[in-house]
Protein backbone atom coordinates (compact mmCIF):
# COMPACT_ATOMS: atom_id res chain seq x y z
CA UNK A 1 0.00 0.00 0.00
CA UNK A 2 2.96 2.60 0.96
CA UNK A 3 3.99 2.03 -2.85
CA UNK A 4 1.13 4.63 -3.94
CA UNK A 5 2.29 7.15 -1.41
CA UNK A 6 5.31 9.54 -2.20
CA UNK A 7 6.49 12.23 0.43
CA UNK A 8 8.14 15.19 -0.03
CA UNK A 9 8.96 19.23 0.36
CA UNK A 10 7.59 22.01 -1.42
CA UNK A 11 11.50 23.52 -2.87
CA UNK A 12 14.28 22.77 -0.80
CA UNK A 13 14.82 23.41 2.40
CA UNK A 14 18.63 22.82 2.53
CA UNK A 15 20.96 22.11 -0.49
CA UNK A 16 19.81 19.59 -3.27
CA UNK A 17 22.46 17.49 -2.55
CA UNK A 18 22.12 16.82 0.90
CA UNK A 19 18.48 16.07 0.24
CA UNK A 20 17.36 14.68 -2.72
CA UNK A 21 17.76 10.97 -1.62
CA UNK A 22 15.84 11.65 1.48
CA UNK A 23 12.37 12.20 -0.17
CA UNK A 24 10.30 10.86 -3.37
CA UNK A 25 8.90 14.06 -4.55
CA UNK A 26 9.92 17.86 -4.77
CA UNK A 27 7.21 20.61 -5.68
CA UNK A 28 9.35 22.64 -7.33
CA UNK A 29 8.66 26.30 -7.32
CA UNK A 30 11.27 27.82 -9.85
CA UNK A 31 8.18 29.01 -11.46
CA UNK A 32 5.90 30.49 -8.95
CA UNK A 33 6.72 33.79 -10.73
CA UNK A 34 7.53 33.52 -14.34
CA UNK A 35 8.05 29.95 -15.48
CA UNK A 36 11.95 29.21 -17.00
CA UNK A 37 12.54 27.97 -20.65
CA UNK A 38 13.25 24.47 -21.62
CA UNK A 39 16.93 24.50 -21.24
CA UNK A 40 16.58 25.90 -17.24
CA UNK A 41 13.98 22.71 -16.81
CA UNK A 42 16.62 20.20 -18.49
CA UNK A 43 19.32 21.47 -16.11
CA UNK A 44 16.90 21.16 -12.98
CA UNK A 45 15.99 17.64 -14.34
CA UNK A 46 19.46 16.79 -13.86
CA UNK A 47 19.60 17.21 -10.11
CA UNK A 48 16.73 14.98 -9.21
CA UNK A 49 17.75 11.26 -9.23
CA UNK A 50 15.70 9.17 -11.13
CA UNK A 51 13.30 8.07 -8.41
CA UNK A 52 12.79 11.15 -7.12
CA UNK A 53 9.14 12.93 -8.99
CA UNK A 54 8.21 16.30 -9.23
CA UNK A 55 5.44 18.70 -9.32
CA UNK A 56 5.52 22.40 -10.50
CA UNK A 57 4.15 25.76 -8.69
CA UNK A 58 2.16 27.68 -10.86
CA UNK A 59 2.84 31.00 -11.81
CA UNK A 60 1.20 33.35 -9.39
CA UNK A 61 0.76 36.07 -12.20
CA UNK A 62 -2.64 34.00 -13.91
CA UNK A 63 -4.25 35.50 -10.14
CA UNK A 64 -2.24 38.30 -9.33
CA UNK A 65 -1.06 40.65 -11.70
CA UNK A 66 2.83 41.28 -11.77
CA UNK A 67 3.86 45.00 -10.36
CA UNK A 68 5.51 47.74 -12.47
CA UNK A 69 8.90 46.42 -13.38
CA UNK A 70 8.44 42.97 -14.04
CA UNK A 71 9.88 41.69 -17.20
CA UNK A 72 7.03 40.13 -19.03
CA UNK A 73 5.97 40.09 -22.42
CA UNK A 74 3.29 42.70 -23.58
CA UNK A 75 0.69 44.83 -21.31
CA UNK A 76 1.27 44.25 -17.55
CA UNK A 77 -2.76 44.45 -16.86
CA UNK A 78 -3.35 41.93 -19.14
CA UNK A 79 -1.99 39.59 -16.58
CA UNK A 80 -3.80 38.22 -13.23
CA UNK A 81 -7.52 38.19 -12.52
CA UNK A 82 -7.11 35.03 -14.60
CA UNK A 83 -7.94 37.16 -18.08
CA UNK A 84 -8.47 35.06 -21.04
CA UNK A 85 -5.78 37.10 -22.68
CA UNK A 86 -2.87 36.84 -24.89
CA UNK A 87 -0.37 37.50 -22.31
CA UNK A 88 -2.34 35.41 -19.90
CA UNK A 89 -2.60 32.62 -22.46
CA UNK A 90 0.99 32.61 -23.82
CA UNK A 91 1.93 32.30 -20.21
CA UNK A 92 -0.02 29.49 -19.55
CA UNK A 93 1.47 27.96 -22.49
CA UNK A 94 5.35 28.44 -21.12
CA UNK A 95 3.86 27.00 -17.77
CA UNK A 96 2.87 23.50 -19.07
CA UNK A 97 6.01 23.33 -21.84
CA UNK A 98 7.83 23.86 -18.16
CA UNK A 99 6.35 21.31 -16.46
CA UNK A 100 6.04 18.96 -19.15
CA UNK A 101 10.01 19.25 -19.98
CA UNK A 102 10.43 18.09 -16.02
CA UNK A 103 8.56 15.41 -16.66
CA UNK A 104 6.14 16.72 -13.93
CA UNK A 105 3.71 14.81 -12.54
CA UNK A 106 1.24 17.64 -11.37
CA UNK A 107 0.97 20.99 -11.33
CA UNK A 108 0.14 23.14 -7.95
CA UNK A 109 -2.12 26.41 -8.88
CA UNK A 110 -2.33 28.43 -5.35
CA UNK A 111 -4.55 30.99 -5.14
CA UNK A 112 -3.91 33.94 -2.65
CA UNK A 113 -7.29 35.60 -0.67
CA UNK A 114 -7.80 37.99 -2.87
CA UNK A 115 -9.21 35.21 -5.38
CA UNK A 116 -12.44 35.19 -2.58
CA UNK A 117 -15.62 33.04 -4.08
CA UNK A 118 -17.33 36.27 -5.46
CA UNK A 119 -19.38 35.21 -8.56
CA UNK A 120 -17.00 37.68 -10.36
CA UNK A 121 -13.68 35.48 -9.57
CA UNK A 122 -15.78 32.16 -10.19
CA UNK A 123 -16.83 32.81 -13.46
CA UNK A 124 -13.17 34.28 -14.48
CA UNK A 125 -11.45 31.23 -13.17
CA UNK A 126 -13.83 28.91 -14.59
CA UNK A 127 -13.66 30.59 -17.91
CA UNK A 128 -9.99 30.83 -17.87
CA UNK A 129 -9.57 27.20 -16.87
CA UNK A 130 -12.14 25.84 -19.70
CA UNK A 131 -9.40 27.78 -22.42
CA UNK A 132 -6.35 26.62 -21.89
CA UNK A 133 -4.54 23.38 -22.24
CA UNK A 134 -3.31 20.91 -19.75
CA UNK A 135 -1.96 18.37 -21.80
CA UNK A 136 -1.88 15.36 -19.60
CA UNK A 137 -0.53 17.55 -15.93
CA UNK A 138 -3.68 16.66 -13.46
CA UNK A 139 -4.01 20.06 -11.91
CA UNK A 140 -4.15 20.60 -7.83
CA UNK A 141 -5.57 23.96 -6.55
CA UNK A 142 -5.16 25.13 -2.96
CA UNK A 143 -7.28 28.16 -2.14
CA UNK A 144 -6.69 30.57 0.16
CA UNK A 145 -9.01 32.93 2.18
CA UNK A 146 -12.79 32.39 2.72
CA UNK A 147 -13.85 28.95 0.63
CA UNK A 148 -15.65 26.91 2.48
CA UNK A 149 -14.74 23.04 1.76
CA UNK A 150 -17.80 22.52 -0.28
CA UNK A 151 -17.17 25.15 -2.49
CA UNK A 152 -13.66 24.37 -3.37
CA UNK A 153 -15.19 20.54 -3.98
CA UNK A 154 -17.54 21.72 -5.98
CA UNK A 155 -15.68 23.30 -8.20
CA UNK A 156 -12.79 21.29 -8.39
CA UNK A 157 -15.77 18.73 -9.64
CA UNK A 158 -16.72 20.52 -12.19
CA UNK A 159 -13.24 21.69 -13.84
CA UNK A 160 -11.54 18.43 -13.15
CA UNK A 161 -9.02 20.04 -10.47
CA UNK A 162 -7.86 18.06 -7.33
CA UNK A 163 -8.26 19.98 -3.97
CA UNK A 164 -5.39 20.18 -2.07
CA UNK A 165 -5.85 19.30 1.53
CA UNK A 166 -4.10 18.83 5.13
CA UNK A 167 -5.83 15.47 6.16
CA UNK A 168 -5.50 16.74 9.96
CA UNK A 169 -8.21 19.19 9.33
CA UNK A 170 -9.92 18.74 5.83
CA UNK A 171 -12.30 15.76 4.37
CA UNK A 172 -10.30 13.22 2.04
CA UNK A 173 -11.93 13.51 -1.03
CA UNK A 174 -12.60 10.73 -3.02
CA UNK A 175 -10.46 11.33 -6.46
CA UNK A 176 -7.88 9.51 -8.18
CA UNK A 177 -5.15 11.63 -6.95
CA UNK A 178 -4.74 12.90 -3.46
CA UNK A 179 -2.64 16.07 -2.69
CA UNK A 180 -1.83 15.61 1.33
CA UNK A 181 -0.24 19.34 0.91
CA UNK A 182 1.22 21.18 4.81
CA UNK A 183 2.09 24.91 5.25
CA UNK A 184 3.73 26.53 7.81
CA UNK A 185 1.23 26.76 9.98
CA UNK A 186 -0.36 22.93 10.15
CA UNK A 187 1.80 21.65 13.24
CA UNK A 188 1.94 23.47 16.67
CA UNK A 189 5.85 22.94 17.07
CA UNK A 190 8.89 23.16 14.87
CA UNK A 191 8.14 19.34 13.60
CA UNK A 192 5.09 17.31 13.77
CA UNK A 193 4.83 15.30 16.56
CA UNK A 194 4.15 11.00 16.20
CA UNK A 195 0.20 11.57 16.63
CA UNK A 196 0.19 13.95 13.69
CA UNK A 197 2.05 11.72 11.86
CA UNK A 198 0.51 8.45 12.52
CA UNK A 199 -3.04 10.21 11.71
CA UNK A 200 -1.59 11.56 8.06
CA UNK A 201 0.14 7.91 7.55
CA UNK A 202 -3.64 6.49 7.97
CA UNK A 203 -5.54 8.91 5.97
CA UNK A 204 -2.86 8.83 2.97
CA UNK A 205 -3.07 4.85 3.28
CA UNK A 206 -6.86 4.50 3.87
CA UNK A 207 -7.15 7.13 0.53
CA UNK A 208 -9.37 5.47 -1.86
CA UNK A 209 -6.83 7.37 -4.69
CA UNK A 210 -4.36 5.57 -7.06
CA UNK A 211 -1.95 8.01 -6.14
CA UNK A 212 -1.09 10.07 -2.98
CA UNK A 213 1.40 13.17 -2.81
CA UNK A 214 2.21 14.34 0.69
CA UNK A 215 4.29 17.48 0.59
CA UNK A 216 5.37 19.61 3.44
CA UNK A 217 6.44 23.38 3.81
CA UNK A 218 6.41 23.64 7.58
CA UNK A 219 8.89 24.74 9.46
CA UNK A 220 11.22 21.81 9.51
CA UNK A 221 10.05 20.62 6.27
CA UNK A 222 12.36 17.85 5.22
CA UNK A 223 12.89 16.74 9.29
CA UNK A 224 8.70 16.17 8.71
CA UNK A 225 9.31 14.37 4.99
CA UNK A 226 11.58 12.28 7.00
CA UNK A 227 9.66 11.46 9.83
CA UNK A 228 6.88 10.58 7.93
CA UNK A 229 8.44 7.74 5.64
CA UNK A 230 9.33 6.28 8.87
CA UNK A 231 6.03 6.34 10.04
CA UNK A 232 4.50 4.75 7.09
CA UNK A 233 7.09 2.15 7.26
CA UNK A 234 6.34 1.03 10.66
CA UNK A 235 2.63 1.71 10.73
CA UNK A 236 0.61 -0.59 13.02
CA UNK A 237 3.47 -1.93 14.22
CA UNK A 238 4.44 -2.17 17.91
CA UNK A 239 7.32 0.10 17.72
CA UNK A 240 5.76 3.28 16.54
CA UNK A 241 5.57 4.07 20.51
CA UNK A 242 9.31 3.85 20.72
CA UNK A 243 9.51 6.11 17.23
CA UNK A 244 12.43 7.67 17.41
CA UNK A 245 12.66 11.22 15.36
CA UNK A 246 14.89 11.88 13.28
CA UNK A 247 16.38 15.17 14.14
CA UNK A 248 18.63 17.16 11.29
CA UNK A 249 21.45 19.52 12.19
CA UNK A 250 20.32 23.18 12.37
CA UNK A 251 23.30 23.82 9.86
CA UNK A 252 21.89 22.11 7.59
CA UNK A 253 19.14 23.95 7.15
CA UNK A 254 20.58 26.85 5.96
CA UNK A 255 18.92 28.07 2.62
CA UNK A 256 20.34 27.59 -0.88
CA UNK A 257 22.42 30.19 -2.46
Amino acid sequence: MTEKISVGTVGYPIKKSKMVTDVDVVEMTESRQIPPGKKAAKHLLADLPATTACTVQVSRYFATPPKTGVTLKGELSNYGHFQVTDENLSLWQRQVQFAEALGARALVLITPPAITPSSANVSAMARFLETVERGSLPLIWEAHGPWESSQIRQFCNDHQLVPAIDPLRDEVPDFDLAYFRFGAFAATGSRMGVYELEQIAAAALDCPADEVFCVFDTHRALDDARNLKKVLNEFGSDDLADFDYDYTDDDDFDEEE
